[in-house]
């Protein structure tokens, strides 16, 4: 059996992200986040090239979760864009104060930083990071998954 071009594998978990994005309620982001990162590993460890966190650069309400995939035998990932996707959430007007211990892994998460995979040391970077652990037990307004 041929193995099942790269596009149509991103296509693939496109869907499968948008579909379990909209069954999602409520729409934590700490659960987006964990919705995001089930379905980023399903693809082969050599076709995940990239996880990344931000927020917009207008209002900071938009936080933005972003995969790229290498394809195999494809062009050099240093040399072009790769192909992914991101979601954007629109968070709450008002942000609440941060409540959450320095240390711990954020919620629901713990369980994926287990190994050394690109997705483990992704949620353990998030575990250090402020502007996420401000955010992640807040209701996200929307969820829109984006290719790229």
């Amino acid at each position: 059996m041929p193995p099942v071009p790269a596009r149509l594998h991103l296509e693939a978990l496109h869907v499968r992200l948008c579909r379990q994005l909209a069954d999602l309620r409520p729409r934590r982001v700490a659960d987006v986040m964990r919705v995001f990162l089930e379905v980023s590993s399903i693809a082969s460890e050599e076709g995940l090239w990239s996880l990344q966190f931000a927020f917009d650069e207008d209002d900071g309400r938009i936080a933005r979760i972003e995969a790229r995939f290498v394809e195999p035998n494809g062009p050099d990932p240093l040399e072009g864009d790769l192909r992914g996707y991101e979601v954007h959430l629109l968070l709450p007007r008002v942000l609440p104060p941060r409540a959450q211990v320095e240390g711990d892994a954020p919620q629901g998460l713990a369980m994926m930083a287990t190994d050394g995979s690109l997705v483990a040391r992704f949620v353990r970077a998030l575990a250090d990071l402020g502007a996420y652990r401000t955010i992640e037990g807040l209701e996200a307004l929307s969820a829109e998954a984006h290719l790229l």
